[in-house]
């Protein structure tokens, strides 16, 4: 009984396909990488810009409500906002894990209040300054932060290290 084989063997067939998946995945890989590494870059960032972002809030509410604390903790309005934000004496930082440190945060260069007067409080007779703000003044706290990404910094120094970022809260005084 004579066989006829009209296809080439199925094992030919298959090993040419393994070669196009490898040059497949030799084009797609680097893509796919790039993309992978971009999207941790872009977390990083992210949760930076929202810790600073919190750490300028935290120094901004602990300000607004100076009046009520200022008797019993002895500390200025600036000492105030500050010591919310990082309290070397304790360890505690409104900065989540970004480090409260330096060569990243400095927080005496790097918190700055700014008080003003209310609309309604411009009369002098009230009294409105910084070491007693009346209720309805104005404070803005600014927190600069230097943030070096983890993988850029390592993997590729040609982008500018580190990323600072700034970010400002205005709150009224209570």
């Amino acid at each position: 009984m004579k066989t006829f084989y009209l296809r080439r063997p199925a094992r030919q067939i298959l090993d040419r396909q393994h070669g196009q998946s490898a040059v497949e995945m030799a084009l797609v890989l680097p893509l796919l990488l790039v993309l992978v590494l971009g999207m941790i870059i872009a977390v990083f960032m992210f949760y930076s810009y929202i810790q600073v972002t919190n750490a300028a809030r935290e120094g901004a509410r602990a300000g607004s409500v100076y009046r009520i604390t200022s008797t019993s903790s002895g500390l200025t309005l600036a000492q105030t906002v500050k010591k919310a934000i990082y309290d070397p004496g304790t360890g505690l930082s409104a900065l989540g894990f970004l480090s409260p440190t330096s060569p990243s945060f400095n927080v005496t260069s790097d918190v700055v209040t700014s008080y003003v007067t209310g609309p309604n409080n411009l009369d002098p007779a009230k009294g409105c300054t910084v070491s007693t703000p009346c209720a309805g003044d104005r404070l803005t706290v600014q927190v600069t932060y230097r943030y070096t990404l983890p993988i850029i910094a390592v993997a590729l120094p040609m982008f500018r290290q580190p990323l600072v970022i700034v970010r400002s809260v205005m709150m009224e005084i209570q």
